[in-house]
């Protein structure tokens, strides 16, 4: 079901949310909350969602009266549109149809017409990538004082999809437009120039437990989640003429690898702050995908390691994170280090206003600015939403329904 939803939600990136490859780096889960905040959440992640960022906050604290949490379901997806290259290839396939139409109908004007749109189009293409991100989770949580387990799911993936334009289709269509009356009968154009597609599906599968111990005074969580790891990578190649994002996934393209991974967390209380540390994907992992046509990419996963520090007040929450490592993902593709700060004004806890900015350290990736809103009735029904947009016309958004009981 998981990867299900995965694959629909990577058809609708390609669909409708493009990004160029500086723009994004993969990105391990999403929450509304943490997404408005500026992408925080080492020390101001609340319980429910806490598994996914550091386990170390599962635990349950004074401050937590509910029994149970669930997380159903949290979904994201970031991107942009600003090359317009699926457009772009999409135009250029409806272009060689009425090319190959005209061929039948032995109408040179139209031949001309449509070869000349044909090089038009490729140009317009012609070393453009896009890419996205999109994820989807589950979480149910169990806080008690002695102990607390969170259970949950969650798929995050990535997609590339880049144009590799042959000079001699120029030349070969520009000699068409001025001569179509020398096309033997039944001509069937053939493009040398393709569209790549790389992309990885990661699911995790993981039970975080945590406890918190007191140390010199002081609420010292601790908490760590081994989870079963599947990667689904995919490695599509294809003219530019017969580009189908619904073709991706094909067998013949894709490849899987399970293993196990784990992460870790730490949070310490001082009176109203929070300082967390985590650790995600603490074991190294590259993944080769499919070889198609001789070549083949690697998919990294890499140990980040995140420190934090948050201020919850009754009425005002405030957290700032940093990356002390690399976010990584497809080796050829730039990664990201990100820092990030961000604000919750709660009304009588039933409704929240949250804003934040996030900003790469190294400077590859576009800087965010991000917002969003809570509703929770009865402080029993939760529904976050986030919006986000940066540079390079990025953008992204993230919905979250949790209970509470």
């Amino acid at each position: 079901m998981l990867k299900n939803k995965l694959a629909l939600s990577v058809g609708l990136a390609l669909g409708s949310l493009a990004v160029s490859s500086s723009a994004f780096a993969t990105s391990t889960y999403f929450d509304a909350r943490n997404n408005a905040m500026g992408g925080v959440g080492v020390a101001s992640s609340h319980y429910g969602v806490a598994a996914l960022v550091n386990p170390a906050l599962v635990a349950k604290d004074d401050k937590v009266t509910d029994d149970f949490s669930l997380v159903l379901p949290s979904i994201g997806i970031q991107g942009s549109d600003k090359d317009n290259l699926i457009d772009g290839i999409d135009d250029l396939s409806d272009t060689y149809d009425r090319f190959d139409e005209a061929i039948k109908r032995e109408d040179n004007s139209a031949i001309a017409d449509n070869a000349d749109e044909l090089e038009k189009e490729l140009r317009a293409i012609d070393g453009k990538y896009v890419d996205a991100n999109i994820g989807v989770n589950i979480v149910a949580t169990l806080p008690t004082r002695w102990g607390s387990a969170s259970l949950f799911a969650n798929g995050y993936g990535t997609v590339a999809i880049s144009s590799h334009v042959a000079d001699s289709d120029f030349i070969l269509l520009e000699t068409i437009a001025n001569n179509p009356e020398l096309l033997p009968d039944g001509y069937e154009l053939e493009l040398q120039s393709e569209a790549r597609a790389v992309a990885a599906l990661v699911q995790d599968y993981g039970l975080a437990v945590a406890k918190i111990v007191e140390i010199q005074g002081l609420p010292v969580h601790f908490g760590v989640t081994p989870k079963l790891q599947k990667v689904d990578t995919f490695n599509y190649r294809t003219s530019v003429d017969n580009f189908e994002t619904d073709d991706i996934d094909d067998s013949r393209y894709r490849d899987s690898e399970t293993g196990f991974n784990a992460d870790l967390g730490i949070a310490v209380d001082y009176s109203q702050l929070t300082f967390g540390l985590s650790a995600r994907n603490i074991i190294s992992r590259d993944i080769e995908t499919k070889e198609v046509e001789g070549k083949k990419y690697t998919y990294q996963i890499a140990p980040l390691v995140t420190t934090g520090v948050a201020y919850r007040g009754d009425i005002v929450t405030l957290g700032a994170d940093i990356d002390l490592t690399e976010t990584k993902g497809f080796s050829h593709m730039q990664s990201s280090q990100y820092a990030g700060v961000g604000a919750e004004l709660s009304a009588w806890g039933w409704a929240q206003l949250r804003a934040g900015y996030r900003a790469d350290i190294k400077g590859d990736m576009p800087n965010m600015v991000t917002a969003g809103l809570g509703l929770s009735p009865f402080k029993v029904v939760h529904l976050d939403l986030a919006g986000f947009m940066g540079s390079d016309e990025a953008v992204g958004a993230a919905v979250t329904m949790s209970y509470t009981f």
